[in-house]
């Protein structure tokens, strides 16, 4: 019976990180506006789509301001900022697909991709990258409109909706 618990134990412990329960996202709402920060691969992939490349983790805010009530209801608008995190043989492959895909006015500015949220280091290294080489429309992910900077087996993404 102890060998049962023990060796019971012991599988237990070798669960994969990737399936292993998400912390809890950060969710703030004020009057019509609902921000969200989380690590969640499954809810950032409700609006994003990774059938083509699937991030090891990922790290987003995503705020919805929702315009649906009121004296004059409109179209909600909504706002996303990622970061995510890729092996080194699946970025090289993002890179190649970028790469032979044209991409025209690109008007990025280096700036919009320092999200409030992001670590230190990943600041650090978005500021001594190069404009020219690390920018790119996402080609990847589906979104139309999104954005992309491409770091080091990462790629910082923003995406508006309004």
């Amino acid at each position: 019976m102890i060998t049962f618990i023990l060796f019971s134990c012991k599988e237990n412990s070798k669960i994969p990180a990737n399936t292993k329960k998400e912390s809890k996202p950060k969710t703030e709402k004020q009057d019509n506006i609902t921000t969200e920060i989380s690590t969640d691969i499954s809810q950032l992939q409700k609006l994003i789509d990774f059938s083509k490349f699937r991030p090891e983790k990922v790290k987003f805010k995503y705020t919805f301001i929702d315009n649906s009530n009121g004296r004059v209801p409109g179209p909600s608008d909504s706002f996303l900022e990622a970061i995510l995190y890729f092996d080194d043989k699946t970025m090289e492959k993002i890179q190649e697909i970028s790469q032979n895909e044209e991409a025209s006015n690109l008007n990025y500015q280096k700036k919009a991709f320092k999200f409030d949220w992001l670590e230190k280091q990943v600041l650090s290294e978005l500021e001594s990258s190069d404009s020219l080489k690390n920018i790119h429309p996402d080609l990847i992910f589906g979104t139309n409109n999104g954005e992309c900077w491409y770091l080091k087996n990462k790629i910082l993404l923003k995406k508006e909706t309004n």
